[in-house]
């Protein structure tokens, strides 16, 4: 089937620059690596704190949504690495639309997959590229600290073989030349207006963008215990929001306006320093207890891998939660082991 494309752009700043991309000679895969993170969450991310890093497009289960206008460029590689040079002449940021695969928490993978796999048939079509040589993941241009999305797509019993076949049936859809089953005609993308959201937001508002909201406050540790991320502005939500307007000397007002979304969202993205999040060095495994246990916990929580209570124990959630941040990196092995390589990866995150 064919999917709607929403055009939201973010406002120019670190992450849009507004200079022209070029001739876009290839494609790049990503996936976000933060679970549960919606399309509409790290569009409002990128708009509000502007970090130096974007991409053009993110994908999730209701939305194919373009935050940078395809004839822009956006940050989604790191320059100083020389795999995009080699394969294309090219450095990615100049020349290649990167696209985001949003995944984990309530995200419906299938749904989300569907628009991914049928996003980067579009993408091949429109700028007559081929998905076996044009389509790159993340973590083949930059494997030392990358492994997207190939790891998330593994996870789900897909390879990146498997991902690019798909791509091609998507694509000979468009081109009508699949015999069966039917072609499936592709209309132009068009642009939905009207999901633009006004603040501020407060009691009686729903949708996704309250959902997001939802969601941030439980990162940030304010929990909704009765309805959870429901996407419905209710008493639960409202008295949320003025505690933690209240906890960061805000107007309590129990409105989400600019000034508590950006509080908001940077409590839940800031970087911090090395004296902030102290790391044990030594080896930490399921079973071990004490203070060194609580800076890992600490740690993980701050990057946004929860492990749980931070009690000191060395329990299942801190395994898993040190295993899956782990599997983002080829060079670590997904045991679930704190260990020297596992630490140098949590304080380049932290650091980063």
């Amino acid at each position: 089937m064919a999917y709607e494309i929403t055009r939201d752009y973010i406002r120019t700043g670190n992450s849009r620059s507004g200079q022209s991309i070029g001739t876009v000679r290839f494609i790049v895969s990503h996936d976000t690596g933060n679970p549960g993170s919606t399309a509409y969450g790290n569009r409002n991310y990128f708009n509000t704190q502007q970090p130096s890093a974007s991409a053009h497009t993110f994908i999730d289960d209701k939305y194919i949504l373009e935050i940078i206008p395809l004839n822009e460029k956006a940050w989604h590689v790191r320059s100083s690495v020389t795999g995009d040079n080699r394969r294309y002449g090219a450095n990615a940021n100049d020349a290649a639309i990167g696209v985001e695969l949003c995944h984990g928490g309530k995200i419906n993978f299938q749904e989300a997959y569907n628009r991914y796999v049928w996003y980067h048939a579009y993408l091949c079509d429109k700028f007559n590229l081929n998905p076996n040589s044009h389509i790159i993941a993340h973590a083949t241009l930059d494997p030392a600290r990358r492994t997207d999305p190939i790891n998330i797509l593994r996870t789900y019993g897909i390879s990146w073989s498997m991902f690019i076949d798909d791509v091609e049936e998507a694509l000979r859809h468009f081109n009508g030349s699949a015999p069966s089953p039917p072609r499936i005609s592709k209309p132009p993308a068009s642009e939905v207006g009207s999901v633009r959201v006004k603040l501020p937001i407060g009691e009686g508002d729903s949708g996704p963008f309250v959902r997001d909201i939802q969601q941030e406050l439980i990162k940030a540790g304010y929990r909704l215990p009765r309805y959870g991320a429901d996407g419905i502005f209710g008493e639960e939500t409202e008295n949320a929001v003025m505690k933690f307007q209240r906890d960061y000397h805000l107007a309590v007002d129990g409105l989400v306006g600019p000034i508590t979304l950006n509080k908001l969202q940077e409590v839940n993205h800031q970087r911090v320093s090395s004296t902030d999040f102290p790391l044990p060095t030594g080896i930490y495994r399921r079973g071990d207890q004490g203070d060194a246990v609580k800076q890992i916990q600490r740690a993980l929580k701050q990057i946004n891998f929860n492990p749980g209570a931070i009690d000191g124990i060395y329990g299942p959630k801190t395994e898993d939660a040190v295993r899956r941040f782990q599997s983002m990196y080829r060079a670590l092995a997904d045991d679930g082991i704190y260990g020297p390589n596992t630490r140098k990866y949590i304080r380049m995150e932290l650091d980063d």
